[in-house]
This record gives C-alpha cells, structure tokens and sequence, in this order.
C-alpha cells in the first residue's frame, strides 16, 4: 500500500508495513494541572527543609498542634502525679535540706540537671508525633488537608506499633542514663563528692552523645510505620537504613530546627512566665501572714506556669515532628526517588 500522507496513514508496528488510518488524530481529555502542594515535589535544599516544617505546621495546625498538646497534656499529668507523690513521700527530708544552704545549692543542681534529662527523655514523644502527622505531610504534596480524626483512623493497625516505639526508645534512652550515671551514684554513697559531680558531668556529656547519635538514626521510625506500613522493627531498620546516606544533612537540619524552634518558644513564653511571677509575688506580699489566700494564689500561679509549660512544649514538639516528616520524605527523594512517584500519584489523580 502507498503512502499518501502522515495524516491517513500509520505503520503497522507488527508487519512493518503502512497501512490506512482508521481514526483520526486521537484528542486526550484536557485535565486541569494537579495544584501545588504545601511540600515540594523535589529534593529540597537544607533552609527549605527548615521552612517546609513551618509550612507543614501552618497547613494542619489541627493535626499536628492538637496532637501534641493532648500528648503533652496527658504526659504533664503523670509528671505532676509522680512529682507530687514524690514531695508526699520525702517531704520530712525536704525540711531538713531546706535549712542546709549548701544542700539546698546540690539539690537546685540535681534539679537542673533532672529537669534537662526529663526534656531529652520527651523525644521519644517525638516518634509517636511524627508518625501521627505522616499522612498529613503527605496528603499535603497535594494541598490536601488532614485532621486529627482522619489520622488517626489512618493508623488502624499500627497505632500500638507507634505506642510501642515510643516507649521502646524512652526505655533506651532512660535505661543509658541510669547505666552512664551508676558510677556517679556509687562514688556519692562513699562520700566522695568530687568524683561524684566529675563523673556526673562525664555521664551526661556521654549520655547526650549517646542519645543524639541513637534518636537520629531512629528519627524516621515513627514516619516508616505510619507512612510504609512496616511494622516495630522493620521500621526501625528502615530509619536506620535511609539515615546512614546524609547522617550530617540530617544532623545539622534536625538539630538547628530543634535549638530554633526552642529559642522561639522561649522568646515568646519567657515574658509570660515572668508577668505571672511578679503578679504572684505582689499578691502574695498584699495578702495576710499565714492565710488561706496565700496558698490560693500560689495554686493558681504554679498551674498558670504549668499550663505555660505544657502549651510551649506542645509547639516546640509539634514542630520537631513536621520537621522530621519533611526530613524523611526529602530523604526518600534523595536515595530512591520518591518525588517521581508522588508527581506520578498527584497526575493519577487529577
């Protein structure tokens, strides 16, 4: 058969040979462009990761502040119950260090350093976090928004494998404290205080080595459970396996979102605390000697700073979480692709 035209005839790709068009030119259905996500559909340089937490957080507010204050409303409440029981219970040894200057400055030291180890001990919170705002951080490549309640039917099946993951790295990371921290407590009940507070220090630096280098290979855990449907330990073999290929990338943007985003939340609660303080003391100084009223406003003030407490540390790890979200995905990008997959999901479903 000759060929008259390109237009009404076609190559027969089985024989070889021309052949007559039966259609005409074939139209695709126009579809509109899939609309732009909140998160890049591409590797993102290392101050976009840092945005794109902000973006994740400012997009779903509901999912990922929600979730947090109700974690850290629940995990401030057993502090607070395990605190007060601990007041009760020593509290006849309390009133004898009250009246030792010297052991009242051990113990606002010991205090200190508690209180710094309980906050770094909070970021296994951060795991159970960022797997419950993983399928926000993905629906939003799309600008598709999620709630707390859609998340959390989302996770049906491995809500327990997050739970699990939490506490199985809290437990690891409580359990190094108190291994690091044994020689300390031994060299304190044989009256050796200076090597007591030397090897104190020497654990802690040792202990935050530690607990740096461990929670950052485990970071995306809680987002491979959530996200790939793996289960306890495959996820953590997972995290480990996408951290070993830019461990200082994710270092550096992990650890400056953390020290930025706590700065933050000091600058804007610091003022608040302080404004609470002065007002407690003035009204303490104006009521009477030894009334109930007395312990009326110090009720109100410790749970006006408690909830000050509660609220920032809800931000501040409500970010770290959408930050380790963003990290992972960007992570998937870099080694295996994954931006090619989700342009190619977005364009299926357009």
């Amino acid at each position: 058969m000759g060929r008259s035209n390109a237009w009404t005839s076609e190559v027969d790709w089985q024989t070889g040979q021309w052949q007559r068009r039966d259609q005409g030119p074939t139209h695709h259905e126009w579809h509109p462009p899939s609309p732009r996500g909140v998160l890049a559909k591409r590797p993102l340089t290392f101050f976009e990761v840092l945005d794109s937490g902000f973006r994740l957080l400012r997009f779903v507010p509901g999912l990922t502040i929600g979730a947090a204050l109700i974690v850290f409303t629940l995990w401030t409440l057993v502090l607070t119950a395990v605190g007060t029981f601990a007041v009760l219970e020593f509290l006849p040894f309390l009133n004898d260090l009250v009246s030792n200057d010297d052991a009242m400055s051990g113990f606002f030291l010991l205090a200190q350093m508690g209180s710094f180890a309980i906050s770094l001990l909070s970021l296994g919170v951060a795991h159970f976090l960022a797997g419950l705002a993983a399928s926000g951080a993905e629906s939003s490549f799309g600008a598709r928004k999620t709630t707390l309640t859609h998340s959390w039917r989302s996770l049906h099946g491995r809500r327990w494998s997050l739970i699990l993951t939490a506490l199985l790295l809290g437990a690891i990371n409580l359990g190094l404290l108190i291994l690091l921290g044994l020689p300390s407590l031994l060299f304190a009940l044989f009256d050796n205080t200076g090597l007591a507070i030397v090897t104190a220090f020497l654990a802690l630096g040792l202990w935050l080595c530690a607990l740096i280098w461990l929670n950052l290979r485990f970071a995306f855990t809680g987002s491979a459970i959530a996200v790939e449907r793996l289960g306890v330990r495959a996820a953590l073999r997972r995290s480990w396996k996408l951290t070993g290929s830019g461990f200082w990338r994710t270092f550096g943007q992990l650890g400056l979102g953390y020290f930025l985003s706590t700065q933050l939340v000091q600058l804007i609660i610091t003022p608040l605390v302080t404004v609470v303080t002065v007002v407690a003391t003035i009204a303490i100084g104006t009521a009477a000697a030894g009334s109930s009223s007395t312990t009326v406003i110090l009720v109100i003030a410790g749970a006006i700073l408690l909830l000050l407490t509660t609220v920032s540390s809800a931000i501040l790890f409500a970010y770290f979480s959408c930050l380790v979200c963003v990290c992972y995905f960007d992570q998937r990008m870099r080694s295996e692709g994954f931006d090619l997959v989700l342009i190619r999901r977005e364009e299926g479903t357009a």
